[in-house]
């Protein structure tokens, strides 16, 4: 039995019995909940063309984190400025932005400059 149980403890399975007593401390905690979040991007494809929507209900509902749902915010502003217009695109994407506040990171999230002047360059 001992040999058993080395392979047990090899393969992480050793307390597999005994976790079934208590409850295991090594479970990962649960992700956001992506709800609102899958909801609010459904919503906004709702003026779209049934293709459109479909397709896009269909990435939506496959992502797995908050990261991949921002990711396809790029398929839901192709196909409402293919429906609708870039500008009423922007404007949807834009009232999106503030439900994945804390959940992408910060360089996916960053805001663009805040005026339309020049900026400089420095090359070096």
């Amino acid at each position: 039995m001992e040999k058993h149980s080395r392979i047990q403890r090899w393969f992480g399975t050793a307390d597999a019995c005994e976790s079934d007593a208590a409850p295991d401390s090594q479970t990962p905690p649960a992700g956001p909940d992506l709800r609102p979040i899958r909801s609010a991007m459904t919503l906004a494809m709702a003026p779209c063309t049934e293709s459109h929507r479909l397709r896009a209900a269909l990435r939506i509902e496959l992502a797995n984190s908050a990261v991949e749902l921002w990711l396809i915010r790029a398929d839901v502003f192709q196909y409402l400025a293919q429906d609708l217009g870039q500008k009423a695109a922007a404007q949807e994407i834009t009232r999106l932005d503030p439900l994945f506040k804390g959940l992408v990171p910060e360089l996916a999230a960053c805001p663009g400059s805040p005026d339309n002047r020049a900026h400089e360059r420095h090359l070096h």
